[in-house]
């Protein structure tokens, strides 16, 4: 049987540099009006990784925002079809890679040498009982419903190409990414679209949680929300991470629906 549609959703999100690195790469945000969460991890090092990230968010946001105001309390108008909404979102991520692009190139930085960032995002536009998902690189999103995790997003990495491809000889670097923003003027996304029930949640995260983490550790301490809140676990499991080493950045956002 179908799950109930949610009447509102709620987030909550943080970050946190590890234990190993000096500088955190990772950027994310939470728009309440605008129902749109993203992650970003950044790279580049001293290149310039926080800015490609933190740049790739705001031109995100800033681009949907022109097409979707805040609600005002009055309700705001309706986008229409699903579809115009994940053009909106193409559109946006476009622009994103443009512009850590244009970055790279007045840094005289060589094409595919410069800063760069991954992206995930959800948006739930108003007037919609669905949520566009969007993501270039290895930050993923989860979907946790009734006790299960299931990973939507699929990985950009030559780990996962060679996990696609039958997993023939030695496997290669988890860490070496086959998409990124701002690396090449022309970078695809993504894209899918999420029914959404009450009770639903979904996680964002960079790959320093997934990579430090279980998933049954993971499972275990989102089942507890409700008896907790979404605060105490998106830091809970950021401490897990530091916990298991810490190697890398970590971000975690977590989206419920009520």
């Amino acid at each position: 049987m179908a799950g109930s549609s949610p009447r509102s959703v709620e987030f909550a999100g943080g970050t946190d540099v590890g234990r190993v690195r000096s500088q955190n790469e990772d950027s994310f945000q939470i728009d309440n009006d605008l129902r749109l969460v993203l992650v970003a991890d950044g790279m580049g090092g001293h290149i310039g990784g926080d800015i490609a990230s933190r740049t790739a968010i705001e031109a995100v946001n800033d681009y949907i925002l022109e097409y979707e105001p805040p609600e005002d309390g009055q309700g705001s108008p309706e986008l229409g079809p699903l579809d115009v909404s994940v053009d909106i979102v193409r559109t946006a991520v476009y622009r994103a890679n443009q512009r850590i692009v244009g970055l790279n190139r007045e840094l005289g930085n060589p094409e595919g040498r410069g800063m760069g960032t991954t992206l995930v995002g959800l948006w739930l536009p108003h007037g919609l009982s669905q949520a566009v998902v969007f993501h270039v690189g290895d930050s993923r999103l989860y979907r946790f419903r009734k006790g299960r995790l299931d990973q939507v997003t699929h990985d950009h990495s030559l780990y996962q190409a060679w996990v696609d491809a039958g997993r023939s000889g030695d496997p290669p670097n988890r860490n070496i990414i086959m998409r990124a923003l701002g690396i090449v003027d022309d970078v695809e996304a993504d894209f899918s679209v999420q029914p959404i029930q009450a009770d639903d949640i979904y996680l964002l995260c960079s790959d320093g949680l997934n990579g430090m983490v279980p998933d049954d550790t993971i499972i275990d301490i989102l089942a507890d929300i409700g008896e907790t809140s979404l605060d105490a676990a998106w830091r809970q499991l950021i401490q897990e991470a530091n916990d298991h080493g810490g190697k890398d950045n970590v971000t975690v956002v977590l989206a419920r629906f009520l």
